[in-house]
């Protein structure tokens, strides 16, 4: 196990050029803290993303369920409308027709 943060460094680098002084010690820690902080900040972000998204699924869901139960209904509609105007149609054009 290492003792200091030279050694064993990896690529085969050698202690002298990777040595930090006391004060970037202290800076790299301290970057390292704001890093975290970020992380954290990231990780709640993310999460209450996660639940907003369950709950849109969850409205969709009723959502889709309401169109289905309203789907036969609109076919019925359409198709009454569509025989009303057919029918209004044909009334209109005899009577337009005898009035001549």
């Amino acid at each position: 196990m290492p003792q200091t943060l030279t050694e064993n460094l990896p690529n085969g680098r050698d202690q002298e050029s990777f040595a930090m002084s006391p004060n970037e010690q202290i800076e790299y820690f301290r970057s390292i803290g704001r890093l975290e902080a970020q992380v954290a900040a990231l990780v709640s972000a993310v999460t209450e993303i996660k639940a907003k998204m369950d709950c849109i699924d969850s409205r969709l869901d009723q959502l889709d369920r309401l169109a289905n139960r309203w789907k036969g209904g609109f076919a019925v509609i359409l198709t009454l409308g569509a025989i009303a105007g057919f029918v209004l149609d044909n009334v209109l054009r005899w009577w337009t027709s005898k009035g001549s």
